[in-house]
């Protein structure tokens, strides 16, 4: 496995001088991500690869490539490396091309950044939060959304006198990952020790949307976010996702705050929301609280053994210090109530259950950095 990440990342390496002398190339652009962290849990449960015992295995890098050509034609790449106790993880998060007619129409066509809510599209980005992780109540492994779409999409923006829309309309296919553990149990199917507990989704026929207004208030904007599509599966339910979103920036302060929800027809319905606040002082240190909640109902079954599988509910509250924009070290305490992500070893949950012995409450410390170029 670390051969062939080696080798990805010389490909990519090779691949960007090669465009670069071709004829037409006049910019090429590349940039990276990346960050490592350490995690320790409260009882039996594993969450944001922190573990029990402690682990320091959560690492993760992302090598973004762009190329264009004048003013109207660009192309960008991005693929990432994860490694974790699942092992290691390689994957191609967007690879996509866009001619620029004018500010108020782009045309996109490929794996392309999906357009949803604040954070699709900056992933990877540890630099641009307040903490290591996503809030999971809207961007954990429940389905909302993923990195990409694959398909063709519109973009642009305009000037409204003193305000600015920007906005996105799409389709396509979507593919993103989903934590199945919870599902499986309820259904009554195995979870065998060692297997992967996160699930690929497939959704077909993918159409969707997103509004931002940036309002006369600088750093202050607001918008919305929805798409629809089909399972891609036997069953083939219709799958329709929608969410709020809220942001101000400042030169000390960062409050946002989304909200999600999620209906599968005949099989789940799930909402979830967040809000966080973060403040600078002393010019590199920073203060940040969240608070993310996640309610998960699943049709068809009897939840009555473990009901807290279908709820999280968060609090977090970090310390960061930064080196420079680009070089950040952060200190995190988090709270968890609920066992929709904070789970003990898959095959061993049936057991946990019907002994009793399953933790509804999580503590977790983690500490890491995060980096960008």
């Amino acid at each position: 496995m670390h051969s062939r990440t080696r080798a990805i990342a010389l490909a990519c390496v090779v691949a960007a001088s090669r465009l670069g002398a071709q004829d037409g190339i006049d910019h090429i652009d590349v940039h990276g991500f990346g960050g490592w962290s350490y995690g320790r849990t409260s009882k039996n449960n594993v969450y944001l690869g922190g573990l029990p015992e402690g682990d320091n295995r959560a690492s993760q890098f992302a090598l973004n490539l762009g190329a264009s050509s004048g003013d109207a034609f660009h192309v960008s790449a991005q693929t990432s490396l994860a490694e974790d106790d699942n092992g290691t993880h390689i994957g191609l998060d967007y690879a996509f091309a866009e001619y620029k007619s004018s500010d108020r129409l782009r045309f996109r066509i490929g794996q392309v950044k999906q357009p949803f809510g604040l954070y699709t599209e900056l992933y990877n980005v540890g630099t641009v939060r307040p903490f290591l992780s996503l809030p999971q109540g809207v961007y954990g492994p429940v389905g909302f959304a993923g990195q990409s779409y694959k398909g063709v999409g519109l973009t642009g923006s305009q000037m409204l006198g003193a305000w600015r829309a920007e906005y996105d309309v799409y389709g396509g296919g979507q593919n993103l990952l989903k934590q199945h553990v919870v599902e499986l149990y309820y259904h009554d199917e195995p979870l065998d020790d060692g297997a992967d507990p996160i699930e690929l989704l497939s959704t077909r026929n993918v159409v969707g949307s997103r509004l931002i207004m940036r309002t006369p208030i600088a750093g202050l904007s607001f918008g919305g976010s929805a798409y629809t599509g089909i399972l891609d599966e036997e069953a083939a339910n219709r799958r329709t996702v929608v969410s709020g979103q809220l942001e101000y920036l400042s030169d000390r302060w960062s409050v946002r705050s989304e909200i999600a929800s999620q209906h599968q027809v005949g099989d789940e319905d799930a909402t979830g929301w967040y809000g966080e606040a973060a403040y600078r002082f002393a010019e590199r240190w920073q203060a940040g609280a969240q608070y993310n909640r996640l309610t998960n109902t699943f049709y068809g079954v009897d939840a009555s053994a473990a009901p807290s599988l279908q709820h999280h509910n968060e609090g977090v509250v970090g310390l960061n210090y930064w080196f420079t924009p680009s070089l950040v070290v952060k200190l995190e305490m988090h709270r968890v109530d609920g066992n929709r992500f904070a789970l003990p070893n898959p095959a061993e949950l049936a057991e946990i259950i019907h002994e009793g012995e399953l933790a509804k409450k999580t503590s977790l410390i983690r500490f890491g950095g995060q980096f960008s170029f």
